[in-house]
Parts: structure tokens; sequence; C-alpha cells
């Protein structure tokens, strides 16, 4: 049985820095000249340290204290004890005696980054980049954006690189061609044994830091992904942190790491597979689900993120937000474009795109004012979408009246149903395309049980009710061309949205 972890507070902030240093907060241009003074004979790393500090004003860890019924803040710290199952106990212990809440809170690198830190850390990037013959293939800018970062998302901010190199050093020993960093990647990631997958971890924050992940053993998605990252950076080797906000025909979302090969390649592999052949370089199919969007973390600030050219209040609340990252969905899939009309008279120059996940329109894009409509670019095909403005006053979306489906020829195909051309219909899986990818969905027909059918039209519009059969759901009043779903008292959220298809006859699921 997979344990859940309800805890815990980890005081970062003075495991890693002196209390003197920390109450002298340098300004951004006094940290630069002294470490930029220090390198005075080596100007790679000068440069280095121009990247990490000219991009450092967007880079910040969330963590979160324990704060008791008058506010104090409860010290605990799960490092003090031998190991995760002591501090497990210890917890409950406390949490038994006094009444604590979790209060999480965010601290930027800017305000507590010491010169000494920054040094440490350019001298140990340097030293694997420029000593591993793994590592040559790597120009400079691809070094400072995917091996010389301190830290690597919003994870409390540490020091991690020593500890991750002892982690996995002895991999180099079973490495075959000491020249491809795939090789590498690949024996580094099986060095990392013993670690296990959580599907859900209840701390307050969205990463545990490089030390958590290392005396837990154990993380969400997110959070394994990132360990994989940094045990792989500390050897040298330049990976990215890879996701897609949410699954487009599926539900949830994913993360997942890239090893740059010698030709400067991204090879997809699974960070929390571990001990799995699947996850591995090569192994790994990051596509068996269909992507609407992929995007990648990096360090550095990309003039093409929406947060860079528009002020993060008037964004919908969420990873459109933040200004380092990359859009790299044609490197895993072919993509399209939608442009969606609209009105002269609405002067908005930004509009979203959402896809459905989880029983909800969740949003995975964004696109720009062109002429008459929104133009919307990158986006993976054979996926139902459904555009909206985002209104900041009341921090709700506008949705369209109609979504539009992009098909596998990248056109669009405006879902407007047509109550004038209804037909009869029986649900059941046996009428679902069969396609190439594995998308999830968890649609069951239960015998006996009444189930409504909805399509999209300005809204969810309820069309009527079926009683179901032994193993389907007779319909009557379904109107042509509509994007619909099924749902039953006992649906769980996972339900997927589908069309017919006129000319098939058969059940496209989204």
């Amino acid at each position: 049985m997979v344990r859940i972890i309800i805890f815990i507070c980890l005081m970062v902030f003075n495991t890693i820095y002196p209390q003197s240093i920390a109450e002298d907060v340098l300004t951004k241009k006094k940290l630069e000249k002294i470490v930029v003074d220090h390198y005075q004979f080596d100007s790679q790393k000068q440069e280095a340290v121009r990247f990490l500090i000219s991009n450092m004003d967007i880079q910040y860890g969330q963590d979160y204290n324990w704060i008791d019924g008058n506010h104090e803040k409860v010290s605990f710290n799960e490092f003090d004890y031998p190991n995760i199952e002591i501090a497990v106990k210890a917890f409950e212990k406390l949490k038994d005696s006094i009444k604590i809440t979790p209060k999480s809170y965010k601290l930027k690198d800017i305000e507590v980054i010491t010169p000494e830190f920054l040094i440490k850390n350019i001298d140990l990037a340097f030293n694997v980049w420029r000593n591993n013959p793994w590592s040559k293939s790597y120009d400079f800018n691809t070094f400072c954006e995917y091996i010389l970062p301190y830290r690597s998302l919003i994870e409390p901010l540490e020091d991690w690189r020593v500890d991750y190199t002892l982690l996995v050093s002895g991999a180099i020993n079973t490495v075959e061609n000491k020249q491809d960093p795939v090789d590498v990647a690949t024996q580094t990631i099986l060095a990392l044994k013993g670690f296990r997958f959580l599907d859900k971890r209840h701390d307050p924050i969205p990463y545990l830091s490089p030390k958590q992940l290392l005396f837990r053993r154990e993380g969400a998605c997110a959070d394994l992904a990132n360990l994989t990252l940094l045990a792989c950076r500390a050897m040298g080797l330049a990976v990215t942190f890879d996701f897609t906000p949410y699954y487009a025909a599926s539900s949830k979302r994913h993360f997942w790491d890239t090893i740059i090969d010698e030709s400067g390649k991204h090879i997809p592999f699974n960070g929390n597979c571990f001990g799995n052949p699947q996850g591995l370089p090569h192994a790994y199919n990051a596509t068996e689900k269909r992507l609407g969007k992929v995007f990648r973390k990096t360090y550095s600030i990309q003039k093409n993120a929406l947060a860079t050219v528009r002020d993060s209040l008037l964004i919908p609340n969420g990873f459109l937000r933040e200004k380092n990252i990359l859009d790299v969905t044609s490197e895993y899939v072919t993509t399209g474009t939608i442009i969606y009309p609209i009105a002269a008279s609405n002067k908005e120059k930004i509009g979203y795109l959402n896809v459905f996940n989880l029983g909800k329109w969740s949003t995975t894009d964004w696109g720009k004012r062109l002429g008459s409509g929104i133009e919307y670019q990158n986006l993976g095909t054979d996926i139902v979408y459904l555009p909206s403005l985002y209104n900041p006053d009341t921090k709700k979306m506008n949705y369209a009246p109609y979504p539009i489906l992009l098909d596998t020829d990248k056109k669009q195909q405006l879902l407007q149903p047509d109550y004038s051309k209804t037909f009869s219909y029986n649900i059941s899986r046996d009428k679902t395309k069969k396609g190439p990818t594995l998308d999830f969905n968890s649609f069951e027909v239960f015998e006996n049980e009444i189930f409504s059918l909805y399509v999209w039209d300005k809204g969810w519009k309820k069309i009527e009710e079926a009683k179901s059969q032994s193993d389907f759901i007779s319909f009557s009043k379904m109107p042509d061309n509509g994007l619909f779903l099924v749902l039953c008292p006992k649906s769980n959220g996972y339900e997927r949205i589908f069309r017919i298809n006129s000319k098939t006859k058969q059940i496209e699921w989204y």
C-alpha cells in the first residue's frame, strides 16, 4: 500500500546560509560584481555569472512552515530523524499534541543567494562540463541553460550538486561509450535505485527540495522528474524538464525529461520510471497519449512567453504566468494552427485555448489577435479545443459558443450542433474508433443505470436521458456535428468528450 505523507516543514533557509550572511542581503548589481571579479581570469565563467544573475529576478523557491493556533511557527525538521519512517511517527505525535496548519511562502533567490553559494555551483558545473568526455558535444549556450543552473523549478533552494554526484557517480563504471551522453544518462537513471512513485503527495508545495527527495526516496511525478534531472546535471549531462499542462484526449497531466544527445537532439525519458526499461532514453514513448501542447522549463526568460509580454495579473492563474517556458510541441507531434473569429467590437488582443480534462475545460495555450481572429499556433492535431477570453476582473473564462476539432490533416472543424439533423445511436465501447495512441477513457456502461447525454452549445446542454442495456446506451435525439459528454451518477470525473463521425458512424473520443 502506498503511504501518503501529510507533512513536513523543512527549514531550508537556515540549513543553507549562515544567518549573518542572510541578514546582509546583497543587491543584484553588487552580487554580480563580487562573483564576476572572482573570475577575473576566466571570461567564460564571467559570462556564466551574467547569465545566471540576469535571469535571477524570476527565480524563487516555494516552501512552508507549520503554524500553531497562536500563529506561531512550530519548528519541525524531518532531517533531524534517521529516516523518513521515524520522522513520520514523530510528526504524527506532534500533530496529535497541538493543532497545526501549514503556511506556504515564497523566497526570491535574489534575496538569499550569496556569492559563496553561486561560486560553488558555478565551479562544480564547469568542472563536469569541461572535464567529462560525454559533455564535449555541448556548446556554451546549452551548458548555461541545462547544466549550469543552481535550480530547476521552484523547489526550495539548496546546495545539491555534491550529494547528487555521490549518488550516481558510480554509474560511469557501467558506461560502454563515454562519449555518448545518452549512454551515460541511461546508466545514471539505472543508478537511481530505491525511489518510489507517489500518485499524490500532500505537502503544500509544488516540488520537494533536492535533499527531501534523497531523504524520502519517493515523490510525485514532477518530483521524480526533477530528481532525475538534478542527478544527470550533476554528471555534466544536459537534461531538460518537459511537460504537457493537460493531456488533450486523456486525463491529468505529465512531466518528463529529455537528454540532449551528441547531435543536439532531445531524447525524452520518463523520470519517474526507475528500474523500468520504459523510462530509459530510446525506450520511453512520450507521445503514447495525444499531446495538445508541450512546454520546456528553462532557466532563462523566454521572449515569446506570454508572461514576458503581458502583466501576469491579466493572465489566468497557472503555468502561463511563468516567463521561463518554451513551446516545444513541434518536437513531439505534428502541429497545426487554429484561427478563431472574434467580433470587431471586442478589442481583446489575447485569447486562450482549452482542452477537456477531468470534467472541465483547462487552459493549455494562448494566442494573439490577428485581424478579425485569434491565432493559436503549434497545436497538436486530432484534438478538440475550446477557445476563450479571460476576464481579469472576475477571474473567469468566457468560453466560445462552440469548440473546434483540429483534425489529422490540420483542418479545423467547428463543432456546432445541428438540431435539424438528429439521429439515434447506441453508445458502446465496440463502436469506438481505435487510434494509434493509448489515451485513457474511463467510460463504462453500468446496466440499468440512468445516463444523461450533454452537447456543448454555449455550455453543456442536456439533451436526453436513457437507461442503459447490458453493454450499451441508446439515445435518439443526438444532433449532428455535436460534441458530446455522457454522465451517470457513478461518473468519476474521468469521462471524455466525443463526437460521432457522420461518415464512419464511429465514436471518436477526445
